[in-house]
């Protein structure tokens, strides 16, 4: 199974919505003339610092207004009703007009925006302007002024990406002389996706010359490239050495391209997946495939060989077409005829659809064959659990006793285990079967041992009266004694 271990809602969320996040991210603004609708044309020379050394002042200080509302006629409004997208849009190219008509004007006004996310928009306007003509500076300005956190890390990526238009070795060496860490390797992925846009053969063979096999650049390299010349993007991958470099840049072209065009992607991978030998690319076709045409991502899969390779985009497009409708989903699932995959295909759904309508999905499960429902059972439990833990817990108050409140108790104590040992001590201590409820009860018990003995031990002394039999021989191995005195 590829649902995570314990099928969290976050999780699957993931799923669902990579292929979405990731075009929506910072890398939209880094496209050419992306985020503030115009062409970033060269600042005047009287607008910005007098040499590269200014922007290294003192921190700036807010206006004494302390609005943070740009209201100028230049600069446009942005009102308490406007939606987030709208919001951040407008104090984009605030921040960008303001960087054209005087920099250190837009800077002043920048350090003076009171809220946080409208004045990281702000600031991303002007760095999208003043980087294209003087990304030095820019990035010594954000040194010296920015805390660590996304506004220093955005204002270093768009300043990487804009030089990499103009001198992407020379960006290069920068990063590596100046930074460390996390922020050097976010750099250095903006500067390998501005450069791609820009010469994709040349960054190719920069970064294969250089012997890193940094995953990240690989990736931002192929997916990049294969925006816009697919074929030759994947040309390029293939060529590579065997490694994770070379895996990482033909999943990233093969994702990049089905983003655009699902159905020539697979057919020029259909060899590499008769292979079934990466699975990864398998999944990065369905994926994205399935968020805009999950019938015709289910028609490619029937056609592919039984095997791992065929589970695990069917696994894949279940997530998907679940959380969009469920419906579909199951009728799909009812076609299959192979037994293993239907089998984690139900599984798939079950654990999507229960963290929406976990009941619905439940009764559904039920009425399945067990051999076919159950990973899908354990799936809806645990995303119930982890997505609305007080309506499971009423749930399982209100349900009789049985094998499935069983299971309903023991993925709830799961979850709660490590924030509320107690309630989860109580969830197994109200299971049916006493095989599972001893052995959950110490395993537990073991567990909050190592996070705080103390107070374990002080649960095990107040409830030992009540316990069963049974569950204190249990609990008393756990302790490493035969008994426990009242």
């Amino acid at each position: 199974m590829r649902f995570p271990r314990n099928g969290s809602a976050a999780a699957n969320a993931i799923l669902v919505f990579a292929g979405a996040l990731l075009g929506t991210t910072l890398t939209w603004w880094l496209a050419p003339g992306g985020g503030s609708n115009d062409t970033f044309a060269p600042l005047a020379s009287a607008n910005g610092p007098e040499t590269r050394s200014s922007a290294r002042g003192p921190a700036l200080k807010p206006r004494a207004d302390g609005s943070g509302i740009p209201k100028s006629p230049d600069h446009g409004t942005a009102n308490e009703e406007s939606t987030g997208l709208e919001r951040a849009e407008t104090f984009r190219n605030a921040g960008a007009n303001a960087a054209r008509k005087n920099l250190q004007a837009a800077l002043s006004e920048a350090a003076g925006i009171s809220s946080r996310a409208d004045q990281l928009e702000f600031y991303r306007g002007i760095y999208g302007v003043w980087s294209a003509t003087d990304p030095v500076a820019a990035l010594d300005f954000a040194q010296a002024n920015f805390p660590a956190g996304q506004l220093l890390s955005d204002s270093i990526g768009i300043a990487m990406n804009k030089w990499a238009d103009k001198d992407p070795r020379g960006a290069w060496v920068w990063a590596d002389q100046h930074l460390a860490g996390p922020l050097k390797d976010r750099a250095l992925t903006d500067l390998m996706i501005g450069w791609s846009r820009r010469s994709p053969q040349q960054a190719a063979d920069w970064l294969t010359s250089t012997g890193l096999t940094s995953q990240p650049l690989f990736n931002a390299l192929a997916t990049t490239w294969a925006e816009t010349d697919p074929t030759s993007a994947a040309k390029w991958a293939a060529s590579l050495p065997a490694g994770h470099a070379r895996d990482t840049a033909v999943v990233g072209v093969a994702g990049a391209w089905a983003a655009n065009d699902p159905k020539a992607a697979a057919d020029h991978y259909s060899s590499e997946l008769a292979k079934g030998k990466d699975l990864n690319l398998a999944i990065a076709i369905a994926d994205v495939w399935a968020t805009t045409d999950p019938a015709a991502t289910a028609k490619w899969l029937a056609e592919l060989p039984e095997g791992a390779t065929k589970n695990e985009a069917a696994a894949t497009l279940a997530t998907v077409w679940a959380a969009s409708d469920i419906w579909a989903a199951v009728a799909w699932s009812e076609s299959i005829s192979d037994a293993d995959t239907r089998r984690q295909v139900i599984a798939h759904i079950g654990t999507t659809w229960g963290a929406i309508e976990p009941v619905a999905a439940l009764e559904w499960l039920n009425s399945l064959p067990t051999a076919q429902a159950t990973d899908g059972v354990t799936g809806a439990l645990y995303s119930w659990a982890g997505t609305d833990p007080v309506g499971m817990q009423d749930w399982v108050n209100q349900s009789a006793a049985g094998s499935l409140t069983d299971r309903a108790r023991q993925s709830l104590g799961d979850v709660v285990t490590e924030t509320n040992p107690p309630d989860a001590l109580s969830l197994a201590l109200g299971m049916n079967s006493e095989i599972a409820r001893n052995e959950t009860l110490a395993r537990y018990f073991r567990e909050w041992r190592k996070r705080d003995d103390a107070a374990a031990q002080d649960w095990l002394q107040t409830h030992w009266s009540t316990l069963p039999a049974t569950a204190q021989t249990q609990l008393a191995a756990v302790q490493g004694k035969a008994v426990i005195s009242k």
